[in-house]
This record gives structure tokens, C-alpha cells and sequence, in this order.
């Protein structure tokens, strides 16, 4: 099976013949019926590309939003369980931190503890 990966800014895709079901994620099912001989455009995103995205609206938001470490670090652990549940989608947010922090969640919870 060839899939095709259509960048939206190109306006071209590029054929993606060996993907790992990790190294794909499935965006949705067409709803409506194809005939034979109608193609439908099928967007593919690789985990790769939705980091890639996921970061750069957080860096989006941090350059034109002055924070403080604290709104940083929130924002992190947001793209870190965007990142997880692509996979593990059942994960609570205990399970995002083992997986990407070296603290247990109880002390990561604390660097937010008072608001």
C-alpha cells in the first residue's frame, strides 16, 4: 500500500511506501461511500510531523506571550501528553509523566500546586 503525505504548504505529497502502524497516525475514516475508479485525498501525518506541529504552536505562543517558567513548563507537559496519547490513548495524566518525566507525578503536580 502507498501512502501519499500531501503537504499542505507545497502543494504536493510525496509517496510514502514503508510505514510502522507507529510511524502513522490515522486522522479519521471517510464517511461517504467511494466508487470504483474515484480517488479520495487521504492526509497522513507521521508522529515526527504532529511533534513538529504540536511544538511549534507552543513556541508560537510562548514568543508572543510573555510568561513565566511555570506557564513553560505547563505547556510542555501538554505537548508531552499530546505526544503519549497518540499512542497510549486510554493514558492518564500520572502515566504522561512517568513516561516523560524523572520525578513521580506527585512532585512534577507540585510545581503547580497553589493556583
Amino acid at each position: 500500500m502507498t501512502l501519499v503525505h500531501q503537504d499542505p504548504q507545497a502543494g504536493r505529497g510525496t509517496a510514502l511506501e514503508v510505514l510502522t502502524p507507529s510511524a502513522v497516525v490515522k486522522m479519521g475514516e471517510y464517511a461517504g461511500s467511494i466508487s470504483r475508479g474515484v480517488h479520495e485525498t487521504v492526509y497522513v501525518w507521521t508522529r515526527e510531523d504532529i511533534s513538529s506541529a504540536v511544538n511549534a504552536g507552543v513556541d508560537l505562543v510562548a514568543d508572543e506571550l510573555t510568561g513565566s517558567e511555570r506557564d513553560q513548563d505547563l505547556m510542555n507537559m501538554v505537548v508531552n501528553a499530546v505526544m503519549h496519547i497518540l499512542e497510549n490513548p486510554n493514558a492518564s495524566l500520572d502515566d504522561v509523566i512517568r513516561e516523560n518525566y524523572e520525578e513521580e507525578p506527585e512532585g512534577v503536580r507540585s510545581w503547580w500546586s497553589g493556583w
